[in-house]
């Protein structure tokens, strides 16, 4: 194999050849460039300069990394990660190792379904990656060190820039549509379609960094279900429709968790929506639906789960009641979230409020007052579902509310089982597929499950239990599965 040299009209080959241009792809092809490699990215878009989507909204050209919000890349270890947790400082003092106090986090979330091995690795690794991204790459970070400058723009294209830098090859306009395999059953390749032409290209490893699947309705309406399907605007990228699932599965590929989908409340401008950006003061309030019944557990419900909720509740929205306790306790908050003043309504009393957000006073007036009347010791009894923690009477004027709150798609968060030292994946048996590793959304990182919590099939897993993000695994992965790509194709 020569790397790097085309070998006919219908032909390429290179080292190491990585299947999506986003973070957990570039990431990949940079760390096997480091290793001595060639590599070849080949994408199913455009040029990334002919791209239009918007960071965070619907529609346009782009990937998931170019729409992302750029955060969740911060520079932290172990320790600060468990220090927002309840009972996360006391068990640090205890000495407990901060590690073992994630996996347990995540244990009990996500129902004893985590592949620890792939956490472990996670929160081992992911400070270094995450300074390797700033030092190494270059990454800007806002003031905060949390986000990326440019938020999901910026990050894309510095990740392009790198890529460049270190001579990564790229293909557009190729979209792969069958792994080629050789002895032993190893990937040595794929077949592309590449304006209105079939190629193969071969290669020592494939690493596949292809997304999910949001994009394909007909794998949604497979493993995630109608109302999923049909009932939530789509935020990511609608180009992911499965392409890297679908070839893997047909070598026999281990999958899990395909039912379970990153869904996050937004607003009518399409921001985060207020379980993200007023993330202290929801649990202080109640959520409530076309029917002006309470429907989830605010005080313990994180934002994929009330988002996934909200998916099943008549209509697909609700609406979020709190009072000036709630802002005043966390006013910077408050403030802080974009377009305020045409968002959140105010009212002196609960039927003006109810008024001020096209409601209807005495239904809205009536729940209020049967929450506030079962309260007991910072616990609600009702109505409809209980409330086991932050339970406070909503009794202090004027009164603030939010309506409508709707779920968005993000993406899909089941996907390919991979050893969790390696990323390369594995088959059914458990066995290892030769010559072919995953990074980023395509791969299970989800470490949980739909599951029923309170009537409502919602989602509540360890992907939020205060250790991991979507941007994180993938820049995890997306080493890995470069790093021990690029050691594969030695031997192949």
């Amino acid at each position: 194999m020569t790397p790097g040299k085309s070998d006919g009209k219908n032909k390429m080959k290179t080292d190491v050849l990585v299947l999506g241009a986003g973070l957990a792809g570039l990431v990949a092809a940079i760390e096997a460039r480091a290793r001595g490699a060639d590599a070849l990215v080949i994408d199913r878009l455009p040029p990334p300069d002919q791209w239009n989507a918007v960071t965070q909204l619907p529609g346009g050209i782009g990937n998931d990394t170019f729409r992302s919000g750029g955060g969740g890349l911060a520079r932290f270890a172990g320790d600060t990660l468990v220090e927002h947790l309840l009972d996360g400082p006391g068990q640090l003092d205890a000495g407990r190792d901060p590690i073992d106090i994630l996996i347990d986090r995540h244990m009990l979330l996500g129902w004893g379904e985590v592949d620890t091995r792939l956490l472990r690795t996670y929160c081992e690794r992911v400070f270094g990656d995450c300074c390797w991204l700033r030092d190494e790459l270059k990454m800007p970070y806002d003031e905060s060190g949390r986000t990326v400058k440019g938020l999901g723009i910026g990050l894309s294209k510095r990740l392009f820039a790198a890529a460049e830098e270190r001579n990564v090859r790229m293909k557009f306009h190729t979209r792969a549509i069958e792994l080629l395999t050789g002895a032993g059953g190893a990937v040595r390749g794929v077949r592309a379609h590449c304006e209105g032409e079939t190629m193969d290209i071969e290669a020592g490893a494939v690493v596949l960094a292809t997304g999910g699947f949001q994009g394909s309705r007909e794998l949604l309406m497979k493993h995630v279900g109608a109302t999923l399907t049909q009932d939530v605007t789509m935020v990511g990228s609608p180009d992911n429709t499965g392409d890297g699932l679908v070839m893997a599965q047909t070598l026999g590929a281990k999958t899990r968790h395909l039912g379970v989908c990153h869904i996050r409340t937004t607003d009518i401008y399409f921001g985060q929506g207020p379980s993200r950006y007023l993330l202290h003061i929801y649990p202080m309030g109640i959520y409530f639906n076309q029917r002006y019944e309470r429907f989830i557990d605010e005080g313990v419900a994180d934002s994929d789960t009330i988002a996934n909720a909200i998916a099943f509740q008549p209509g697909a929205s609700a609406g979020l009641v709190f009072d000036d306790k709630a802002r005043a306790k966390f006013a910077r908050e408050y403030e802080k979230y974009p377009r305020r003043e045409q968002l959140i309504k105010t009212g002196a009393t609960i039927a003006e409020l109810a008024r001020n957000m096209h409601l209807e006073p005495d239904r809205l007036e009536k729940l209020v007052r049967e929450f506030n009347a079962s309260i007991t010791d910072g616990r609600a009894s009702g109505p409809n579902v209980p409330k086991s923690h932050l339970a406070v009477p909503i009794d202090t004027p004027p009164f603030h509310g939010f309506h409508p709150v709707r779920p968005a798609m993000n993406h899909t968060l089941g996907g390919l089982v991979v050893d969790g030292r390696t990323c390369q994946v594995q088959k059914a048996d458990g066995s290892l597929i030769p010559g072919l590793f995953a990074a980023g959304t395509v791969l299970n990182w989800a470490y949980g499950k739909p599951f029923e919590m309170n009537g409502i099939t919602t989602y509540q897993g360890s992907y939020h239990a205060g250790a991991s993000s979507g941007a994180g695994i993938a820049l995890m992965s997306g080493r890995l599965a470069g790093e021990n790509a690029a050691r594969a194709r030695a031997t192949a």
